[in-house]
C-alpha cells in the first residue's frame, strides 16, 4: 500500500460505552430545565427537524453545532433551554402517503388521510429521536411527552395566539402577493418546496407601441406569457438608444394597456434588447421590483 493512500484510522471509541453513557444521562436527568432555576436563562430556539424521512447528514451537523452553543452556555452558568421538537407539517409527508397506499389526498375521507400521515409521521419521528440521542445531544428531554410536536393541539394553540397577539398590535397586515401554486396537489407551495429546473430555452420580441412617438418598442423574453401582467417597461438610464423615451408610454400587444417607460439600472443593455418588461408575477426579481416601482 502506498504511504499517499488516504485511509481512515483505526476506530478507537466503542459504541456501547456512549450506549451507557446516553441512559446515565437520561436517568439522572443531566440536561433537564430548572424552571425555578436562579441561574440566567439562555434559549435554544430550535429549528425542529422535518419528520419526511431518515436524518441525513445534514440535520446531524446542524443540529451538533447548535448542542456546542447550548453545552457551552451552560458551562458559563447558564440554564439552558434546550428542547426537542419535531416539525410535523407540510406538503412532503402527503405526498409519501399518496405514493405509499398509492391513493389521492383529495378522493380520500379526512380523518383516514390524516391517521395514514401520523402514522408515517410516528415512524419517522422515532427514527430522529433515536439518532439524536446517539449523536449525544444535550436536549433537555427525548420523552415522548417532553417532544414538542407542531400538530399538536398545544403547539397550534400556541402558534395561534401568537398570530393573534401581532394582529392586535398591528404587526401582521393583509396584502394580495403571487403565490406558488401546485397543479397537481391542487394547494399553494412555499418557496422552499419549488424545486427548478434548469433549461435551455430562447427569447422571444415583442413589439411595443410608443404611445407619444408612434415608433416601435422591441423587448426581448423568455416569459412571452406573461405579457398580461407587464406593469412597466424598464431601460437603464445610461442606454443612449433609449434615452428619449425616459418617462413616455409603451402600449401592451393584444392587451391595449399603457405602461410607463422608466429608466432603472436593473435593465441590462446587453442582454436582448436592453428593454425589459416588469411583470407582477412569474420571477422574484420582477415582483421585488414591481413593489418597489409601487406599480399597481
Amino acid at each position: 500500500m502506498s504511504l499517499l493512500e488516504p485511509r481512515l484510522k483505526e476506530k478507537r471509541w466503542k459504541p456501547e460505552v456512549e450506549e451507557e453513557i446516553i441512559k446515565l444521562w437520561e436517568k439522572e436527568q443531566t440536561y433537564k430545565f430548572n424552571e425555578k432555576t436562579e441561574k440566567p436563562i439562555y434559549s435554544v430556539d430550535t429549528p425542529p427537524p422535518y419528520a419526511s424521512g431518515k436524518w441525513h447528514i445534514g440535520g446531524a451537523v446542524h443540529y451538533s453545532q447548535i448542542d456546542m452553543i447550548a453545552r457551552y452556555r451552560r458551562m458559563q452558568g447558564y440554564e439552558v433551554l434546550f428542547p426537542f421538537g419535531v416539525d410535523r407539517n407540510g406538503l412532503p409527508i402527503e405526498v409519501q402517503v399518496e405514493k405509499k397506499y398509492n391513493i389521492k389526498m383529495v378522493e380520500t375521507p379526512r380523518e383516514e388521510f390524516i391517521k395514514l400521515c401520523k402514522e408515517l409521521l410516528d415512524k419517522y419521528e422515532g427514527e430522529i429521536v433515536s439518532l439524536a440521542k446517539r449523536l449525544g445531544l444535550s436536549c433537555n428531554s427525548f420523552k415522548p411527552e417532553d417532544i414538542y410536536r407542531t400538530d399538536s393541539p398545544e403547539y397550534r394553540k400556541i402558534t395561534q395566539e401568537t398570530f393573534i397577539e401581532l394582529w392586535k398590535k398591528g404587526l401582521v397586515y393583509e396584502d394580495n402577493r403571487p403565490n406558488n401554486w401546485c397543479p397537481v396537489c391542487h394547494t399553494t407551495i412555499a418557496d422552499a418546496e419549488v424545486e427548478y429546473r434548469e433549461e435551455e430555452t430562447y427569447l422571444n420580441y415583442v413589439k411595443f407601441k410608443v404611445k407619444e412617438t408612434g415608433e416601435d418598442l422591441i423587448i426581448a423574453t423568455t416569459r412571452p406569457e406573461l405579457l398580461c401582467a407587464c406593469g412597466c417597461v424598464i431601460v437603464h438610464p445610461d442606454d443612449d438608444r433609449y434615452k428619449h423615451l425616459h418617462g413616455k408610454t409603451a402600449i401592451v400587444p393584444l392587451y391595449g394597456k399603457e405602461v410607463s417607460i422608466i429608466p432603472h439600472k436593473e435593465a441590462n443593455p446587453e442582454f436582448g434588447t436592453g428593454v425589459v418588461m416588469i411583470c407582477s408575477y412569474g420571477d422574484y426579481g420582477d415582483v421585488r421590483l414591481f413593489r418597489e416601482l409601487k406599480l399597481k
